[in-house]
């Protein structure tokens, strides 16, 4: 039996010309037009050359910024350059620090760092009469919910039934395009070394009395035995909703968390076709437990306690007492994290299990975030149609220049007819992006952690970058809890 094989990713290029985006393209075609115009201007009205020198100086240090590459950022010239301006303003401006003020007189109540400052809990319940949670974002009103799950596995599975699973989470993909009030998807693993009593207490509290007192003890010395051996693995699905966008809008707080719960149910539902164990949805007390255990990682065995007898901490309780974030890692509290963002998909073909390094757990604490960005149904197809016109154009370009066509955009042009008439057929179109974070809670251990993730990554054939100036944003997307990287850069204060 042959093994099935999955791809057909590529990142969207639109009319980039070479290796250059749309964005770059344009760019470095306003560098030539914008001289030549000037040049026109001089000699028409006969205006002082110093003006034309000024515009092609300018006009070849834009390029230069635009076209070459930097390294590690991964990024243009000029966006490490915005970057590190970035970087320096916020430390200079102490932005980069953070105190919650435990020892203030005043009331502790929505105190988050960073981008997460605005989100704030609301308690509901579903059409059972079941309690859950939302977390809104009071800046721009979205809502985010989470559904627990627990992957069944592939391990002792069929290769017919792992396809049935493939295909039907690809069938739910397509379906969060018809959804109007979609905003992204968060599918948030998170893997940590258990404690060494995590396994004895929980085998402790379910020893019944009246048992024989040979099958006590040998539970007992059973637990004993895997001190520390154990993992503590969480599976989450979180979704962000725009209740604005759904019609008629919603015109208060109730309206709006009745249009979420209602598309809640139905993407809930099909759910357990992929391959998942429904454990229902999370509410406000998980919400605090998984931020709380993220910031301080020393107190993961007591919030664990604590969540099984369902003696959860408030809201006010869930951020950093004291956080700070430098260029290449995040201080928080008890621990010391490093995020990285994914820099590019594999290029060839890959197996069903080939995230397995990634997620599977390990030594150190590690939280994997895959994002999912929807184009709505209506967008789909002239996303695609104008990614295969791209394609189509440059192939074109080259021919009437007389450039040799290479086999990587032979290959990118398959990819992008391959889209168009699978979205053709009823498949979904998005965006995917992948969040990693390490935390350890010794600095010391911070660079094994970081090459032991670097290393599982190169094993799931992903490319991830480290997210030079910005892991306080970084470490927050890896959290999915409504926040979104590609959003973020939208925000400003001509935005506002």
């Amino acid at each position: 039996m042959s093994t099935r094989m999955y791809g057909g990713w590529r990142p969207r290029r639109g009319y980039g010309l070479g290796n250059l985006s749309e964005k770059q393209t344009v760019t470095v075609a306003g560098c030539v037009l914008v001289p030549l115009g000037v040049w026109m201007l001089v000699a028409s009205f006969e205006l002082p050359l110093l003006l034309l020198g000024a515009a092609v100086a300018v006009a070849v240090l834009v390029a230069v910024l635009t076209v070459i590459p930097h390294r590690t950022h991964g990024t243009s010239l000029g966006g490490a350059v915005v970057i590190w301006v970035r970087t320096r303003t916020a430390r200079r401006k102490g932005w980069t620090q953070w105190e919650s003020g435990v020892f203030t007189s005043h009331a502790r109540k929505n105190e988050l760092p960073g981008v997460l400052a605005p989100i704030v809990p609301l308690s509901t319940q579903d059409g059972l009469g079941q309690p859950y949670g939302l977390l809104w974002d009071r800046r721009n009103g979205r809502l985010t919910a989470s559904l627990r799950v627990a992957p069944v596995g592939t391990v002792l599975t069929d290769v017919d039934r792992t396809d049935l699973w493939i295909g039907s989470f690809a069938a739910w993909q397509a379906a969060l395009g018809h959804e109007p009030t979609i905003e992204w998807v968060a599918i948030v693993v998170e893997s940590a070394p258990s404690a060494g009593t995590e396994l004895a207490d929980y085998v402790a509290d379910r020893l019944h009395p009246a048992a024989p007192q040979v099958a006590r003890d040998t539970l007992t010395e059973i637990a004993a035995s895997h001190r520390g051996a154990t993992a503590d693995i969480s599976v989450r699905v979180n979704l962000t909703f725009q209740p604005q966008r759904a019609r008629p809008v919603p015109q208060d707080d109730a309206e709006r968390v009745a249009e979420v719960s209602r598309a809640l149910a139905g993407l809930e539902s099909d759910l357990p076709l992929c391959g998942v164990a429904s454990l229902g949805r999370a509410t406000a007390a998980h919400w605090t437990y998984w931020l709380r255990s993220a910031y301080d990682p020393h107190s993961r065995p007591e919030l664990a306690r604590l969540s099984e007898h369902n003696h959860l901490l408030a809201w006010a309780d869930a951020g950093p007492v004291a956080a700070e974030a430098m260029t290449d890692h995040l201080w928080h509290d008890s621990g010391w994290s490093v995020t990285w963002a994914m820099a590019a998909l594999p290029n060839q073909a890959v197996t069903s299990n080939v995230l397995a390094p990634l997620v599977t757990p390990g030594r150190y604490h590690r939280r994997v975030a895959i994002t999912y960005q929807p184009f709505p149904a209506e967008e789909a197809a002239a996303v695609v149609n104008r990614e295969a016109h791209g394609s189509t154009f440059r192939r074109q370009l080259r021919r009437r220049r007389g450039l040799d066509e290479t086999a990587r955009d032979r290959a990118d042009e398959a990819r992008a007819i391959q889209a168009a008439e699978e979205e053709a057929h009823g498949a979904g179109v998005g965006l995917w992006a992948c969040y990693v974070t390490t935390t350890v809670e010794d600095p010391q251990q911070l660079p094994d952690a970081v090459a032991d993730v670097e290393s599982r990554a190169r094993n799931a054939k992903l490319r991830l970058r480290r997210c030079w100036g910005w892991q306080h944003a970084g470490f927050a997307a890896s959290l999915g809890a409504g926040i979104y990287p590609p959003e973020l850069v939208k925000r400003g204060r001509f935005t506002r």
